[in-house]
């Protein structure tokens, strides 16, 4: 999966991708928000279009509605390039305040919800199978870091996934995962491509701008020159590693699952402990996504007594966050999200 940015052009390194996730054939919705990584992939795309067999591109863009005219003055720039390039384009908006009442203390994720929410829907209502985002190797480092910072497990360190399916028509592809920003760059300027800057990208106040413009630099210039390239294949390695373990994962707990709700799950603690306790405390991990329950203030901790009650009967019951209670009742771990 790995290959050196440097050696391939912007579009033979897009290219490759493409033809990696397998997308011949396939409509695709590109989100543009008009700065200079979308314009990239939208000017990219149309130029592989006849190569790759993709019968149908479209575009999405989105204006969160939280830079008053700059907003304005972007969604008017995509809706230009879009119309000189004939490729059909649906633009939204948020009302004003909308993101800040549903931000809950972070407008940065209520913006990402958004988003998305509106790619799928759009993607849904027009047919399209594939939502294409312009995430690129700078936006990988930077997220494997921040992870590392924040305290992370495995699925941290796998940063932004290349695939995910959004719902049973859907799904969501990042083609530049892999693309240095300098393959970019060149090939925006050989291509004259215009794009609008957003100022809120050079805003330091922002935890991942912080490390995009001071400790990925610093790193670069005091430790390895490479390093962004040496996270991006680390989040890689991660990822085929994840595909394995949630494969053994998902064995395990065909196994061992005897009932589930939405609301509870009856497993078999039996199966479970015939396992290494790693391989216990992913598969749980793994039931926590399929039951849709919250992992953020799941701790190691907390992963650790959960499994360590299956083989220490004297500890039989727990309280974990997200009000998920579990216990063990003779041969049965009993979990349940108490609403």
């Amino acid at each position: 999966m790995s290959h050196p940015a440097h050696r391939y052009s912007f579009e033979n390194q897009l290219e490759l991708n493409l033809r990696r996730l397998n997308v011949a054939g396939q409509g695709i919705l590109l989100a543009v928000s008009g700065g200079r990584d979308s314009m990239a992939l939208l000017h990219g795309m149309i130029g592989l279009r006849d190569v790759l067999q993709i019968p149908q591109i479209m575009v999405a863009h989105l204006d969160h509605g939280l830079r008053g005219e700059a907003g304005l003055h972007d969604a008017e720039l995509v809706r230009a390039v879009c119309k000189s390039l004939d490729v059909p384009i649906v633009i939204a908006g948020c009302g004003a305040g909308q993101l800040e009442l549903a931000s809950r203390g972070s407008l940065e994720e209520a913006a990402r919800i958004a988003r998305y929410e509106f790619l799928q829907t759009t993607a849904q209502q027009h047919g399209t199978p594939l939502i294409a985002t312009a995430h690129h190797a700078a936006d990988q480092a930077e997220t494997v870091l921040h992870n590392i910072l924040r305290g992370t497990g495995l699925r941290g360190l796998r940063g932004i996934p290349e695939r995910r399916r959004l719902s049973d028509t859907v799904e969501l592809i990042r083609p530049m995962l892999t693309i240095q920003d300098e393959a970019i760059s060149s090939f925006v300027q050989q291509h004259n491509i215009v794009f609008a800057a957003d100022a809120t990208n050079h805003d330091n106040k922002f935890t991942r701008n912080r490390i995009r413009h001071e400790l990925l630099p610093l790193l670069a210039k005091d430790f390895n020159p490479g390093v962004q390239d040496s996270i991006v294949r680390l989040a890689e390695q991660t990822q085929e590693l994840l595909q394995s373990l949630d494969a053994v994962a998902d064995l395990l707990l065909s196994e061992a699952v005897l009932e589930r709700t939405l609301a509870h799950c009856r497993l078999d603690a039996r199966k479970l402990a015939q396992h290494p306790e790693p391989i216990v405390r992913h598969a749980l991990t793994v039931l926590w996504i399929q039951q849709k329950w919250s992992r953020k203030k799941m701790s190691r901790d907390h992963w650790h007594r959960l499994a360590a009650m299956l083989l220490d009967p004297s500890s039989s019951s727990i309280d974990l966050p997200g009000r998920i209670h579990g216990e063990i009742r003779g041969n049965l771990l009993l979990l349940e999200c108490r609403l």
